[in-house]
Formats: structure tokens, C-alpha cells, sequence
């Protein structure tokens, strides 16, 4: 699997996780709505069990949320460094044509100097 399919199923995998955390909170509002209203418990513990849950799943979603960010970040340094590396690499052949260039040149003004001594 090539390095721009792993980045796309990470980024798809974030975006999931985060709409199936805003898609719990509303989950976990309409269940214990439910819950209150056929007197399985009170409105008071409904509440507290709704504020306990949203804030689990708002730790979760950012738990997740930096993950994600810090994945990113260490694939850019990555793709960065990578990056840099080929940039010196194209830099060397560049040099290296150039030097073989000129010593191609050097030649053919040895052999047209050797040539025009020898008429």
C-alpha cells in the first residue's frame, strides 16, 4: 500500500471517528430521554448521565482528534524529510552531469589543441 492510500484512509478513519462521536452524543441524549420518560430513572440522574457520557465522548473525540493530528504531523515530517533528501539526491546527479560535462569539454579542447599542433 503506497504511502498517499494510508494518508487518505487516515484521514477518511477521522472523519468517521469524529461524526460517530457527534452522532453518540445525540444517541446518548435520545436514549436516556427515553429512559426519563418510561421512569426508568429520574430527570436529575438523566441529566448527570448525559453530562458524564457527552463529556467521556468529548475526551474520546479529542483523544482521537490529537492522534490524528500527531499521525499527520509525523507524515509530513516524514514526506518533508523524504522530500529533502531527494532534493539533495537531484542536486549530486545535477553536479555529476555538470562535472562530466566539463570534463568532456576539457577533452575536446585537448584533442582540437593536439590536432590544430598537428597540422
Amino acid at each position: 500500500m503506497d504511502k498517499m492510500t494510508k494518508v487518505g484512509i487516515l484521514g477518511a478513519a477521522a472523519l468517521i471517528g469524529v461524526g460517530l462521536a457527534a452522532l453518540s452524543e445525540e444517541r446518548i441524549r435520545e436514549f436516556v430521554k427515553e429512559k426519563v420518560d418510561s421512569g426508568v430513572m429520574s430527570m436529575e440522574e438523566g441529566k448527570t448521565l448525559v453530562e458524564d457520557l457527552v463529556s467521556e465522548t468529548n475526551i474520546q473525540r479529542f483523544n482521537l482528534e490529537k492522534n490524528i493530528v500527531e499521525k499527520i504531523h509525523n507524515t509530513v515530517l516524514k514526506t518533508e524529510k523524504e522530500l529533502s533528501n531527494l532534493e539533495d539526491s537531484i542536486d549530486e546527479l545535477k553536479i555529476q552531469e555538470l562535472e562530466a560535462a566539463l570534463e568532456k569539454m576539457k577533452s575536446l579542447r585537448k584533442t582540437a589543441k593536439k590536432d590544430k599542433g598537428n597540422q
